[in-house]
């Protein structure tokens, strides 16, 4: 069975539970719905709901740079900078001086 069809049917269980785990999903498909499916189809399915639900992660990241903007200009930080430690490393710090 496929993630996506498992993940619409355990959606709203994960959503309201970011702790529902392979081994409770497995368990609930069993007892709710009679389906026998394995650990891994319920891992799958819980990653792609949780992709439907929040992103992908370099997608969120991408806003950093507007809400470090966002929260220096709501708490009157007069200088901020962004900066990466090295050369293409994911790794970004952010410096904000509060006076």
């Amino acid at each position: 069975m496929r993630a996506s069809l498992l993940g619409t049917l355990i959606e709203g269980k994960v959503r309201l539970s970011d702790s529902y785990t392979p081994p409770e999903i497995l368990k609930d498909l069993q007892l709710e719905m009679g389906m026998k499916v394995s650990y891994m189809q319920c891992w799958r399915a819980r990653e792609y709901v949780g992709l439907i639900a929040n992103g992908k992660p370099e997608d969120r990241y991408k806003l950093l740079p507007w809400m470090c903007a966002a929260i220096a200009k709501a708490i009157l930080i007069q200088e901020h900078s962004m900066s990466h430690r090295d050369p293409g490393s994911s790794v970004c710090l952010l410096h904000m001086v509060h006076h």
